[in-house]
């Protein structure tokens, strides 16, 4: 028992175990005719490559076997261990561990007033980027957008796809000698 107390010895000897039981296996699988009994004993003719091709694969299935068994199955969730009220999962599924989980203060869900001011902010802050503001009282002087009332043509949105900059500096600044698109 001494001699095959080291982890490699025992290892080899697994190995060599499972060679020889692919090997009886792949002779039988080759000669299986003789298993049927219908005439005597007789050796089938094929070459010896045949039987360590069929070893090497039966060892091959009976590790990929050893490795399927070997696998553990996934951990599985007793009855309660999410709260019934946040779905948070529990680390105690005890009664015990939900009362202790009820204990913790838990951000509170938003009054009717926070929600409509913020989806009025929300809107307000969308209206102010894509420019759509309400139209001034009557008799009020209206102050044109800036970009509102120039023209973009496909050579700006060309030369806008290799700088991402430039359609900004277009649109932002004054026409005149220092505008970006007679520079060209």
């Amino acid at each position: 028992m001494s001699r095959f107390q080291t982890r490699g010895s025992r290892f080899a000897l697994r190995e060599a175990l499972l060679v020889s039981i692919a090997a009886a296996a792949a002779f039988v699988f080759i000669n299986h005719e003789n298993l049927y009994l219908t005439h005597p004993f007789r050796l089938s003719d094929v070459r010896i490559e045949s039987y360590a091709l069929a070893t090497a694969m039966i060892y091959l299935f009976l590790r990929l076997a050893i490795l399927a068994q070997e696998m553990r199955p996934p951990r599985t969730h007793g009855e309660m261990v999410r709260c019934p009220e946040c779905g948070q999962w529990l680390d105690d599924p005890t009664s015990a561990g939900l009362q202790a989980h009820r204990r913790i203060e838990l951000t509170p869900k938003p009054s009717p007033k926070e929600v409509v001011s913020a989806v009025a902010l929300r809107k307000a802050v969308d209206a102010a980027r894509v420019g759509k503001l309400p139209p001034p009282p009557t008799g009020a002087q209206r102050i044109p957008l800036a970009g509102e009332n120039e023209t973009i043509t496909s050579e700006d949105l060309i030369e806008g796809l290799n700088d991402p900059d430039f359609m900004d500096r277009v649109r932002h600044s004054p026409p005149g000698p220092t505008d970006p698109r007679l520079k060209r």
